[in-house]
């Protein structure tokens, strides 16, 4: 699984906008958007493209610049 919620936490700390900021801008609470910082939850996909409209980036960026979190991978059964 990628760990987009650190590198949606570092575009947002670079324009130094505020957790609340960026959850008006998508239409979410800022909880919901803490929650994908943290990697609590799943977004839909338009969702991600607004934070790379947002961001002026494309969306393919976000995904390489996230690590994929090995600790996250579920075993096939």
């Amino acid at each position: 699984m990628l760990d987009i919620g650190n590198t949606l936490r570092r575009y947002r700390d670079e324009c130094r906008y505020t957790q609340q900021y960026v959850a008006n801008i998508i239409g979410i609470s800022r909880v919901a958007y803490r929650k994908w910082e943290n990697n609590e939850v799943d977004f839909a996909l338009s969702q991600l493209m607004k934070i790379a409209e947002l961001y002026e980036v494309p969306i393919h960026q976000i995904i390489l610049h996230s690590k994929f979190n090995k600790n996250q991978i579920m075993p096939i059964q």
